[in-house]
């Protein structure tokens, strides 16, 4: 004897086409990466001041060139040269990493003032006077007088 026959399996039917819209990430992908928070800026532009600290650093590690340890004075003045090169060179780029953390850390004020709605408006104003220091000073690090 055989079993009764199921019922027929019907197709689920078929879904209407949604109008394309603009991608909107899913909501745990906005809370994971996606979304702003003043302190994901103010850890990367700490952490970009400190590289550019450790830059800084790196002629002392290499040292400069001793004179009792040449023979030839051409030589030794080349040496001298190059390691003066490689101070003036790792300190730009620790110049501009650090230009690059401050710039980061004063946006962060500017932006978390302007959009930051839970906080009191004198914090508010604060984080507004701040942003505006820290960019200020990054701009004007670099005006020579005349």
């Amino acid at each position: 004897m055989q079993p009764a026959p199921g019922p027929p399996v019907q197709a689920p039917a078929p879904q209407p086409m949604q109008p394309m819209a603009a991608y909107q990430p899913q909501p745990k992908f906005l809370d994971k990466y996606g979304t702003y928070t003043f302190s994901k800026w103010l850890m990367i532009g700490a952490v970009l001041i400190v590289i550019g600290a450790m830059f800084t650093q790196v002629t002392d590690l290499v040292g400069a060139p001793n004179p009792a340890d040449y023979d030839d004075a051409g030589k030794y003045a080349e040496d001298q040269f190059s390691h003066e090169k490689l101070g003036t060179t790792l300190g730009a780029f620790a110049n501009m990493l650090q230009s690059i953390g401050l710039g980061l850390i004063g946006y962060g004020l500017l932006r978390e003032a302007s959009e930051g709605d839970a906080h009191h408006t004198a914090v508010r104003v604060t984080a507004v006077i701040t942003g505006v220091l820290v960019i200020g000073n990054i701009a004007a690090a670099n005006i020579l007088p005349i």
